[in-house]
């Protein structure tokens, strides 16, 4: 599948989490969103974000098709974001811990001297620590199953992608 080739399919199939998408749909658009992103950030930072947006759900439905093409279910994709989420959580509440001695606060004694004093618990900052290694984990499986190549059987999730003629 050429480059060309790639964009078309991807936007045409915009929300289409059903399927199989080959190796080189997959590497083509991610290859256009970063250019495209880089370009529209270049611009401006609100046109960059408006790109990155236009861009997500296609790319997301091009990941979860991909994870089908190898054999895999496309939740291998919902772990990754869903672990990149719990890391961020995570580390708004280190900081809202660091931030805040809810004791204090609710004594009134609360001191602006106190901001990320000794009030951050070692399980806090061991929790961002798992969550952030079982994200870079979540990455590198997700990584190394988009590389492989494709079930040239059809899988649970159909029929291979047809081979385009360049």
């Amino acid at each position: 599948m050429s480059f060309v080739d790639a964009i078309k399919s991807c936007f045409r199939n915009y929300a289409k989490f059903r399927g199989r998408a080959g190796r080189s749909e997959y590497w083509w658009f991610f290859l256009f969103t970063v250019l495209a992103q880089t370009v529209a950030s270049s611009i401006s930072d609100d046109f960059g974000n408006l790109v990155g947006l236009a861009v997500f759900l296609p790319g997301l439905a091009v990941h979860v098709r991909r994870m089908h093409d190898t054999g895999r279910s496309g939740w291998w994709v919902g772990a990754f974001y869903g672990s990149i989420g719990v890391v961020i959580v995570s580390v708004v509440v280190l900081i809202v811990d660091a931030a805040l001695d809810f004791d204090d606060f609710a004594n009134g004694t609360f001191a602006s001297d106190d901001f990320f004093g000794d009030n951050v618990s070692a399980g806090s900052v061991a929790f961002v620590g798992i969550a952030t290694l079982a994200a870079l984990a979540l990455l590198v499986i997700n990584f190394v199953f988009l590389c492989q190549r494709s079930k040239t059987n059809e899988n649970r999730f159909g029929p291979p992608p047809p081979p385009k003629v360049l």
